[in-house]
């Protein structure tokens, strides 16, 4: 029996030895081959020779297991598939060397057998692929049969037996079973030692460089020395990458061990997780911002450190800050683009823009526009955003021209009328207006100076109501000190003949500097009220007399008429008198009047005394601005002494007969006969 083992070994050695001389002879065939293709002309290499036989283990998994199925032979390259005949897809694999290939077996094939094959698809001249057998089989019944208790026996003495030891993965479980790009999944694996030797001090760790890490701080994985057939499972968690592409994708491990001699060897294993489809962007914001001085001040240069994000899943390429230069903002010694470089998803990054507040800013919070630009996978992003900055408020010393007075001499203008403006400006400001000119009119100027020969042309507006006269409306004053007295000035004007009653503006343009030498225009108002009085033409009916005599009474008729070009809104007449009374006609109401149109108005008055009687006559109406007003016409009568009576003599006595006047007596025969007379008709 120890002479067949011995033999088995020495063929065993054999057999390795052969296989380790092809393959050195092959590999420094190869690199003979690189060296004279370095030195000499390029030549057409030959066609990778076609793969031959094939082996795969495990031969058989149980239903709903997901494994790794070991391909052996010959003649592998990158290029190589793996496939089940009647499933599709291809199945993800890993190329470990030129004879051996890992291949993930998913865990939802149903229980049968399949056909393994094996396939170059670069190699054109080996068109029939390779196959192999594997199969699914269903679980095991449960079995409460009682396992026999073994005894541990001494273990034998250890022999040196040749050979090494060779970790394979058997089979393995994801949880989740599909994860989204940057989730962490975790591996149950089982490994199996297909060697002829223990595997001692044993470690797995994920494979750098892919799209899988190793998540938790956890780099590798210890696992217990794993004897000749013997296996382990053991757990392990990775984190796929934010750019992991969608489908099932495998996940590099590499086991390293020795045996008892101290031999190191490795092994690489796959598994496979599927990833969901995911769309890939990145997305840069503006996280925070610090504005050093704080508030900034007008004019003065501030620093602000802008904060970005990228929180998309891609990374962010040559990130650039515009600050937009229609703001509040000024471009600094480095301009107003700041480049901040490339940003990976889930980063962020800092810089410093050292800027220039502008003069002109207000004081308070102020907004501040800026531009974040970048390339996600070549193509151009722009993201708009704003600051908000405090701006401190700067007192600075400048003249301020106030209109502190101004009068007509009247209460109201009438169209046509000549009066003259007199006005008093006061400098209400901290500093100095120098060189003031005032111009009665708007001042328009092309140019930021308005000053008179400061290279800017300008154009004076006169008022068209309030026409200046004796001048051009311009005058030149000088210099206005602050907290003075103030100057008063004078200007002639007329009113315009054809306005109409209301209240009208006369702009006054104050042009003066400031003591920083900049130009400064002040437009004031003086409102000035016009009034068109109506055109009312009142005459007399009837003239009323120079004079009376007493106990005569007036008789006082008018006809009111309207000249004017708008209607007059009389309201009533009052009619009053001074030594006289008023018979009829004290009041009357009259209505509207309209233009070119008349009413009348009638009353009696009847002297009271001897003298003078005075009767006046008050229209009383409302002008074109809602105030009453008031129209009288006064008339004076000289009263006379009434003339003396007529003398008739005593008055009679009707109450005796007069002489002479006695009745004559009439008999009854003569009464008779005139009665009959009566009826006949033929007397009385």
């Amino acid at each position: 029996m120890q002479k067949k083992l011995m033999l088995r070994n020495t063929l065993s050695h054999a057999l390795r030895l052969t296989l380790l001389l092809s393959i050195g002879l092959g590999s420094i065939g190869l690199w003979n081959t690189t060296a004279q293709d370095a030195t000499e002309e390029p030549v057409v290499q030959p066609l990778q020779a076609c793969i031959t036989a094939i082996t795969t283990s495990p031969a058989f998994v149980f239903v709903g297991q997901t494994a790794i199925l070991n391909v052996s032979g010959s003649n592998f390259t990158a290029t190589t598939q793996v496939r089940l005949l009647g499933v599709d897809p291809v199945l993800a694999s890993a190329f470990i060397d030129s004879t051996r290939i890992q291949a993930a077996i998913p865990g939802d094939l149903a229980v049968g057998q399949y056909i393994v094959e094996v396939k170059d698809t670069a190699n054109p001249l080996c068109p029939t692929p390779v196959t192999s057998s594997f199969e699914i089989r269903a679980l095991p019944p449960p079995t409460t049969a009682p396992q026999p208790t073994i005894q541990p026996t001494a273990a034998p003495p250890p022999t040196d037996i040749p050979g090494t030891p060779n970790l394979l993965v058997r089979s393995f479980t994801a949880s989740p079973s599909k994860i989204k790009p940057g989730d962490t999944v975790s591996f149950s694996v089982e490994v199996v030692n297909q060697g002829s030797r223990v595997a001692q001090r044993v470690s797995v760790s994920i494979d750098p460089g892919g799209k899988f890490i190793a998540s938790g701080g956890q780099a590798s994985v210890i696992l217990p020395d794993i004897g000749v057939g013997g296996s382990f499972t053991f757990n392990i968690s990775t984190t796929a990458a934010s750019d992991t592409t969608g489908g099932a994708q495998p996940v590099g491990i590499t086991f390293a061990y020795s045996d008892f001699s101290g031999q190191v060897y490795s092994s690489k294993g796959a598994l496979t997780v599927e990833v969901e489809t995911v769309a890939v962007a990145s997305q840069v914001t503006l996280s925070r911002y610090l504005v050093n001085p704080n508030p900034a001040i007008p004019g003065e240069p501030v620093t602000i450190t802008v904060l970005l994000t990228n929180t998309g899943n891609d990374m962010a390429q040559q990130v650039l800050v515009t600050v937009a230069a229609d703001g509040i903002l000024l471009a600094g010694p480095q301009g107003n683009s700041f480049p901040v470089g490339d940003i990976p998803a889930g980063g962020s990054a800092s810089v410093d823009m050292p800027l220039i507040v502008s003069g002109s800013a207000k004081s308070g919070p102020q907004s501040q526009s800026i531009s974040i630009n970048y390339l996600q996978t070549g193509e151009n992003k722009n993201i708009n955003g704003s600051m908000t900055l405090d701006i401190a408020k700067i007192t600075v010393p400048a003249p301020i021209m106030n209109l502190d007075s101004y009068s007509t001499g009247f209460d109201y203008l009438q169209p046509g009328q000549r009066f003259t403006l007199e006005i008093t400006l006061k400098n209400i400001g901290d500093a100095t207006a120098t060189g003031l000119s005032v111009t009665f009119g708007s001042v328009e100027s092309s140019g930021a100076d308005p000053t008179p020969g400061a290279g800017s042309s300008t154009s004076v507006t006169p008022s068209t109501t309030f026409a200046p006269l004796g001048s051009g409306g311009t005058q030149f004053i000088g210099n206005v000190e602050a907290d003075g007295e103030g100057i008063t000035l004078n200007q002639e004007f007329i009113v315009s003949g054809s306005v109409d009653s209301g209240v009208f503006g006369l702009p006054i343009t104050l042009i003066y500097s400031r003591p920083d030498g900049s130009s400064a225009q002040t437009k004031l108002s003086a409102s000035l009220v016009v009034l068109v009085p109506p055109q009312i033409r009142i005459t007399q009916s009837a003239p009323v007399p120079e004079s009376v005599n007493l106990g005569d009474s007036i008789t006082v008729s008018l006809e009111i008429a309207n000249r004017g070009r708008k209607i007059v809104n009389f309201t009533n007449a009052v009619i009053t008198t001074e030594n006289a009374e008023v018979l009829d006609g004290a009041e009357t109401y009259l209505g509207p009047v309209r233009n070119d149109d008349s009413t009348t108005l009638n009353a009696t008055v009847i002297p009271s005394a001897e003298g003078e009687a005075t009767i006046t006559v008050t229209l009383n109406y409302t002008d074109d601005l809602n105030q009453p007003k008031t129209i009288e016409e006064i008339y004076t009568v000289q009263v006379n002494p009434a003339p003396p009576a007529i003398d008739f003599g005593p008055t009679p006595d009707f109450s005796q007969p007069l002489p002479g006047s006695e009745e004559p007596q009439i008999d009854n025969r003569d009464l008779l006969g005139r009665l009959l007379l009566g009826l006949l008709g033929l007397g009385s």
